[in-house]
């Protein structure tokens, strides 16, 4: 459902790049339902230990071989996320959670649980507004208005929009935020 068809990491990742580098995270980052990878390579390229988790095994491939060109740590693992039985996420593994234009609610509080306390997630993806303006139209793909912000409110919110973007025109709720140290894992 990857709708860049840039090798750019997005805005809200560069934006907040520090709050992954300024001090150390809990843990490695996973970049969920990666794609192209681009968002984790990024933060490979800063020097993080990052997991790449997609079902496409070539565009896994294409993500190891860009990594050992630049000498990056990653680990790369290929899994339906959606067809998977139980738990696939580790609990209290990661200290950073990438999630762009992908949702499975049934993973949602799978997410939650795999990030260690004081982790950031970054979770990105399009609104119900979007079938207005074309693709995806399925509602089981679309956030319904303040869903996202609602799944981690328990959270330190540290960015969130929800509305209409101009560059490309998507309609997307962004949210950042910190896994509060005393959160029950």
């Amino acid at each position: 459902m990857q709708h860049h068809h840039t090798s750019e990491p997005d805005g809200i990742l560069t934006d907040h790049l520090h709050l992954f580098t300024a001090s150390p995270l809990p843990g490695p980052v996973l970049d969920l339902a990666c794609g192209s990878g681009r968002n984790g390579l990024f933060l490979a390229g800063q020097g993080l230990e990052v997991y790449f988790w997609d079902k496409d095994p070539a565009g896994l491939q294409k993500i190891r071989d860009l990594a050992r060109g630049k000498k990056l740590k990653v680990h790369t693992r290929e899994v339906d996320l959606e067809a998977e039985p139980g738990s696939t996420l580790p609990r209290n593994f990661f200290g950073g959670v990438l999630v762009f234009r992908y949702l499975h609610r049934p993973l949602l509080p799978e997410i939650k649980n795999a990030l260690r306390p004081g982790g950031i997630i970054i979770y990105e993806t399009f609104t119900s507004s979007q079938a207005m303006l074309g693709r995806p139209t399925n509602p089981d793909f679309l956030l319904r208005d303040r869903e996202l912000y609602s799944w981690f409110q328990d959270w330190e919110i540290l960015h969130y929009f929800e509305g209409k973007t101009h560059s490309p025109q998507e309609y997307l709720a962004s949210l950042m935020a910190r896994k509060p140290a005393s959160a029950q894992t």
